[in-house]
């Protein structure tokens, strides 16, 4: 098979999307030699994806990141003569989105409805472009992958003439996250000069991730654990600014520290180090950084809504994430118990080796052929 697959919606440094990109490709080229992978890139992330494959390559196309607007017009009108001229037998839209015109068989990965299910969350002309591009996208596929079953019963809500094409496949973390071997002092979180206990929180930050009220709860319980601090790692995202105010106006500010984006071999020491990962998201597709927390041996307390009951199982604590009360008892619940971390860490582990990125590979590969004929 020759294979097209789009990265060109993926900012260059990786996000949760970037890491679905770069993983599942390692895995799929590990699988099959034999087809032919292109992955489209833009002039921003083009470097971000090197395997060293003779059966990969990267096109950098389209205009910068900068120019947004007219970087999607373009994609929208001249994708699709793009891939004519190339002859491929699939394309793969590995972000939401599909061109306007099929012109092979096309499968897309919608990895979550969130701006349907929780439109606050997103600025009114942003939610606007999405819903026509979902819509346009949805019409165009040949087959829609989701990470979840939550995502796929959102779906069949909002798009129930697309639920008999629509397979679910769920992720994985990547192998390089597990307990670390080494000591603290030699890790990553020592590099960045935190030395103190801390409670941890990974992901973009924009509204629906729910980190303003985290911060709050923090604060709530700041004065039991006067040598805790509260690092939240992630890179800016829309609506962002009430986070950065919370934390200028909580009472234990100068123990909340902000990192932005860390680098991918940062992030196991991060949490492996922690006291306890907090992830009070109000809505995930899938739930990638409580898998990858679970995976390093945290102990991980996160919400009981959308697909994150489903990821996490038995293995973390569960909170209303519309509650500060709640989630600050169940931080200071879990830093108060040893034992409780403790039992936290075991099943987290034992639940990560449940999902593999060989098993999502498989499964993707097989739906390749499945439309491909």
């Amino acid at each position: 098979m020759r294979i097209a697959l789009n990265a060109m919606q993926v900012r260059a440094a990786k996000s949760g999307v970037g890491q679905y990109i770069n993983t599942l490709l390692d895995s799929m080229l590990r699988a099959d030699h034999f087809s032919q992978f292109t992955l489209y890139c833009s002039p921003d992330n083009a470097g971000s994806y090197d395997f060293g494959a003779r059966n990969f390559k990267t096109i950098e196309w389209g205009l910068p990141e900068a120019g947004k607007t007219a970087r999607l017009l373009y994609e929208y009108a001249f994708l699709p003569r793009e891939l004519q001229s190339g002859g491929f037998d699939i394309f793969h839209g590995m972000s939401n989105f599909l061109p306007r015109k099929r012109v092979c068989p096309f499968i897309v990965t919608i990895h979550d409805l969130s701006y349907y299910v929780h439109p606050e969350r997103c600025p009114w002309l942003r939610r606007q472009y999405w819903y026509a591009m979902t819509r346009r996208t949805m019409a165009n596929a040949n087959l829609i992958i989701t990470d979840s079953e939550n995502s796929r019963r959102d779906i069949e809500t909002f798009f129930p003439g697309c639920a008999a094409k629509t397979r679910v496949v769920p992720l994985a973390a990547h192998p390089r996250f597990q307990p670390a071997l080494h000591g603290r002092h030699k890790s990553a979180v020592t590099a960045r000069g935190i030395t103190k206990p801390y409670v941890l929180f990974v992901g973009t930050l924009e509204p629906g991730k729910n980190v303003v009220r985290l911060i709050r709860a923090f604060d709530a319980i700041a004065d039991d654990f006067p040598d805790h601090m509260l690092v939240i790692v992630g890179g800016r995202g829309w609506m962002c600014e009430p986070v950065y105010r919370a934390a200028r106006h909580a009472r234990a500010r100068e123990r909340i520290m902000m990192t932005g984006h860390l680098h991918d071999n940062e992030l196991p020491d991060f949490y492996s180090f922690c006291e306890v990962f907090a992830f009070p998201s109000l809505y995930e597709g899938f739930g990638m950084p409580p898998l990858e927390a679970m995976a390093c041996g945290a102990p991980v307390v996160t919400s009981k809504t959308s697909s994150l009951p489903g990821v996490v199982g038995d293995a973390a604590v569960m909170i209303d994430p519309e509650s500060e009360r709640d989630l600050a008892a169940a931080l200071r619940r879990v830093l108060r118990d040893t034992a409780l971390r403790d039992d936290l860490r075991h099943r987290g582990i034992k639940r990560a080796a449940m999902f593999s990125w060989d098993a999502t590979a498989a499964e993707t590969l097989k739906l390749y052929k499945q439309i491909s004929g």
